[in-house]
């Protein structure tokens, strides 16, 4: 968990203040009192801001939740800590720092998906700050994205990070280059460019396949098999894809592709003995696909 800022945002010109010192920059440098967009009688009273949608935002108490949030994720109960630091409000000049520490206790709970969400706001919200770039990139990796992965490691190294951070997003282009010589080892005569740009065609058939889009699908992962000819995974999905449309000849001739590539590879195994056990009821009744949709296994990159 990386160290709390002592700085933030003025809310007025956006430059980078000490906390400590923000009341007094705001009185000083833009003559802002109450009724001016800052509320505060005493040095001793809560910060508080006009966020100009009508709402007052309590300074103060943020940044005691902030700093509740994170005693709470070091005593590890990060369940807690979610539930604490997603009551600060979005409006928070801080808030990607908030969006990241959510991340990171979802991290600790083994809840991939619901990190990767925060560290993509982390970065929306503050995308010049290193740190958020590296977590997200982290993520993309977990999560199969090698080419998302590695952009975001390389925005992170192309914001000057602190050294903590630049070493590990160093590390995590090294780990990237790794796994593509690992991937690529079975791939004669495609590089680590082309293996990165045909995931990313991959993913948009996926995108596709999910919103339903077959033709937009097929025409993605046509693609990636007429470049990577060992890809069982492209074949397989074009193969689900035929039979979702009914086309049972294309289905068979795509699925029985993928198991001549990979003779192992479960998703084709599974989604061909369905198909060789319902051809004739799918040519008696094509309605039946409906039925059939959620039990088929589709690959990924």
């Amino acid at each position: 968990m990386k160290k709390r800022r002592k700085f933030t945002k003025c809310p007025v010109c956006g430059v980078s203040v000490n906390i400590n010192n923000l009341s007094e920059h705001l009185r000083r440098v833009h003559n802002q009192t109450i009724g001016g967009g800052i509320v505060r009688e005493h040095a001793e009273a809560p910060l508080m801001v006009d966020t100009g949608n009508g709402r007052i935002l309590n300074i103060t108490a943020c940044e005691e939740t902030l700093e509740k949030g994170a005693r709470l994720m070091l005593s590890k109960r990060f369940n807690r800590a979610i539930n604490v630091l997603k009551t600060i409000p979005e409006e928070y000049t801080d808030i990607g720092e908030v969006y990241s520490l959510i991340g990171i206790s979802y991290i600790q709970l083994n809840r991939l998906e619901d990190a990767f969400t925060y560290f993509d706001k982390a970065a929306k919200a503050e995308p010049d700050y290193p740190a958020h770039w590296y977590n997200l990139g982290a993520a993309y990796l977990h999560r199969g994205y090698v080419a998302k992965a590695r952009e975001c490691a390389n925005k992170a190294l192309a914001l000057n990070p602190d050294e903590e951070v630049k070493e590990k997003a160093e590390g995590l282009l090294d780990g990237i280059k790794e796994l593509l010589e690992l991937e690529l080892a079975n791939k004669p005569g495609i590089d680590p460019e082309t293996y990165l740009k045909l995931e990313e065609r991959f993913r948009r058939g996926a995108e596709c396949m999910e919103n339903e889009d077959w033709d937009a699908a097929i025409e993605e992962f046509k693609y990636v098999a007429s470049i990577d000819k060992k890809s069982m995974k492209a074949h397989g999905n074009l193969g689900v894809i035929y039979l979702l449309k009914g086309e049972l000849e294309e289905a068979e001739k795509h699925l029985k592709k993928s198991l001549d590539i990979d003779p192992s590879y479960t998703p084709a195994i599974i989604n061909y003995q369905m198909l060789d056990a319902m051809k004739e009821k799918i040519k008696r009744d094509p309605g039946c696909l409906a039925e059939i949709k959620d039990k088929l296994v589709m690959g990924h990159f």
